[in-house]
């Protein structure tokens, strides 16, 4: 059975700007070695909005970094459909 991990939004920043210190070691080991890692469209929005109140700084727009943080670094932007939505919670 293959390994997929959706990472939270902190996560997600933290692992793609290397701030790997803020986080346990097996958790970054964790996330190398899954076959597949992934993010929700809604941590696209957090962080759009994030940066939007001045809560993060981006060295680039938002809609760049979005782009750099995604596909380059080999984590992929899972589907939020309604099935999703209602296992999440299940």
């Amino acid at each position: 059975m293959s390994q997929v991990i959706v990472l939270d939004t902190h996560i997600w920043i933290w692992f793609v700007t290397q701030e790997f210190e803020l986080f346990p070691s097996h958790w970054r080991e964790a996330i190398e070695t899954a076959d597949q890692v992934g993010v929700s469209p809604v941590s696209c929005y957090e962080v759009a909005l994030a940066q939007q109140r001045r809560r993060l700084e981006l060295p680039c727009s938002v809609d760049r970094w979005l782009e750099d943080a995604l596909e380059p670094t080999g984590i992929t932007l899972f589907p939020l459909t309604a099935k999703i939505a209602y296992q999440a919670v299940s």
